[in-house]
């Protein structure tokens, strides 16, 4: 019998993020503004952004904070993987979500978990360590759930980059929230 903590290899490329991309910093940037200091260590969010992040939001399996939509559709996307996948809903962990900071490998621009709209998941007692291209069993049976609501798979990362733990709102979701809610398609 597999465990959801079991390690398999990530799916190529064109099997993950259908018509998604990553959110780019200058994107964010310009949608959300600053989200805080730019340091190595979590520094709290800041500014005009601050407006749209939501504190302490229970989402079903675990409680996060982060950019609304964000958590929005994270509670949207638990409350069909329990009715789906009751098993992964009840084992999921999270290693975090908003947390203002460079990232790891380019202390010169700010990590998507600077918006609170990046979470880092997990099955069993360790993260598969980035560029490593494996994921949890757990990991690889939530990214339908998180493509079908706008959400782009660092499994997907080049080389070093490859980040099967995490996923964050992907550029095109961001863009679609820059628009004014009359041109905004449902």
């Amino acid at each position: 019998m597999s465990n959801l903590s079991d390690e398999v290899p990530i799916p190529p490329k064109d099997q993950m993020n259908a018509n998604l991309s990553a959110a780019t910093e200058r994107t964010m940037l310009e949608v959300f503004g600053k989200p805080g200091p730019l340091t190595r260590d979590c520094a709290e969010p800041s500014g005009d952004f601050l407006k749209r992040v939501k504190f302490g939001v229970d989402v079903g399996p675990f409680k996060v904070s982060g950019l609304d939509h964000a958590v929005e559709t994270l509670s949207q996307l638990f409350a069909l993987v329990k009715t789906e996948l009751p098993n992964v809903y009840a084992e999921v962990e999270t290693a975090g979500m908003l947390c203002v900071r460079s990232r790891r490998g380019n202390p010169s621009r700010y990590s998507n978990h600077s918006w609170g709209t990046a979470i880092d998941l997990y099955f069993g007692e360790d993260v598969v360590p980035q560029a490593t291209p494996r994921t949890h069993r757990g990991v690889l049976l939530l990214a339908p759930y998180f493509e079908k609501y706008g959400w782009y798979w660092g499994a997907e990362f080049s080389g070093d980059s490859v980040d099967s733990m995490h996923f964050e709102l992907a550029e095109e979701t961001i863009l679609k929230l820059s628009r004014p809610l009359s041109k905004r398609r449902k």
